[in-house]
């Protein structure tokens, strides 16, 4: 099982699929990167739902409602949740941090940002991964925008990160999407073979490098990193996926993992032509 986790909202996934490279007049494939990781408690026990339960322990549960038998997946309540939990006083450092990841998962990347920013004015750097949050919605705000700054700052947050958690794939396969946005292929190579170093059957991982060396002229050895990535992903089921991404709709599970699946292939047929 992976340290890390990632989520993804249905709604931000379709667009990511359908829209991510789009505009991209290189050689490429659709891919799914691994958006939204979240270092979230590998724990989690059945929540008090009376009147005097912990309104941030309640946000948990409709947050991450994958952990619990009888979990309910409702983003409005989550986020009522921790706003309550704010408003009661509540000094938990995940609170803001679990608020602006809503907001990102909704579109709201400026809302996403002023949380982000509240937590680390509030708690410091007692959650890491709040900086890999900030790369990952820069890089959003950038796909938007167009705008270098918001580019800049991605590489930026996502780099902080690796310091904190050098062998996080996620990370090194979002900033390596931040690289690949902007056409710096060469740039994605190094940090790909690290991560790869530290996973190397990781699909997501593999599927990146596939696409860095088909962009910088090396189409055989790119056909190898994708026929890897293709192997590994087939090893996923619905329920690790799900597992995978903590915060994403249950229902979007098969249909996430399918298209992965799919467009990985349609990577390796690139190589081909």
């Amino acid at each position: 099982m992976f340290l890390t986790k990632i989520f993804l909202h249905k709604k931000v996934l379709t667009e990511k699929l359908k829209k991510l490279f789009g505009n991209t007049s290189v050689t490429v494939g659709l891919l799914l990167t691994a958006a939204g990781v979240v270092l979230v408690s590998g724990y989690f026990l059945q929540p008090d739902l009376s009147e005097t339960a912990d309104p941030f322990e309640l946000g948990e549960y409709y947050f991450n409602a994958y952990d619990t038998p009888d979990g309910k997946y409702d983003l409005k309540l989550a986020r009522q949740y921790y706003t309550k939990a704010i408003e009661e006083g509540s000094e938990n450092p995940m609170v803001w941090y679990q608020l602006g990841r809503i907001d990102f998962l909704e579109g709201n990347y400026s809302g996403a940002l002023y949380k982000f920013d509240k937590q680390i004015a509030l708690y410091g750097e007692q959650v890491p991964s709040v900086y890999y949050m900030r790369g990952l919605t820069y890089g959003y705000k950038a796909r938007k925008s167009g705008d270098a700054l918001d580019w800049r700052k991605a590489e930026e947050n996502f780099l902080k990160h690796l310091e904190d958690k050098p062998e996080s794939p996620w990370t090194r396969t979002d900033l390596s999407w931040v690289y690949f946005s902007q056409g710096k292929f060469a740039e994605m190579v190094p940090l790909l073979e690290e991560g790869l170093s530290f996973e190397p059957q990781n699909p997501w991982l593999l599927n990146m490098y596939g696409l860095s060396l088909m962009n910088t002229g090396r189409r055989e050895e790119a056909r190898a990193q994708f026929e890897q990535a293709l192997e590994f992903a087939s090893y996923l089921d619905e329920e690790s996926w799900g597992r995978t991404y903590p915060g994403n709709d249950p229902a979007a599970w098969k249909q996430g993992l399918a298209e992965f699946q799919s467009l990985i292939k349609k990577n390796l047929e690139l190589t081909s032509k």
